[in-house]
């Protein structure tokens, strides 16, 4: 019997912004991760510890790949 593992340790997620095209995908899809800088005009990581199934969904749709764990 195989069982699928989920992984629910703490990781250190990030925006590449060198790479964003700005669409807000991130914000929309993970507010309580990702907020917008009205002064800046770019998304900003709100809370950097987060589990891989809270921002999976916003990794695999993001356009440009721009959300990466910085702890691998």
């Amino acid at each position: 019997m195989t069982t699928k593992k989920t992984c629910t340790q703490l990781r250190e997620v990030a925006i590449e912004l060198g790479d964003c095209r700005l669409c807000q995908g991130c914000v929309d899809l993970n507010p309580d991760v990702f907020e917008w800088d009205d002064n800046l005009d770019m998304p900003y990581v709100c809370r950097s510890q987060v589990t891989e199934e809270e921002v999976q969904d916003i990794m695999n749709s993001c356009p440009e790949g721009c959300i990466v764990f910085v702890d691998c």
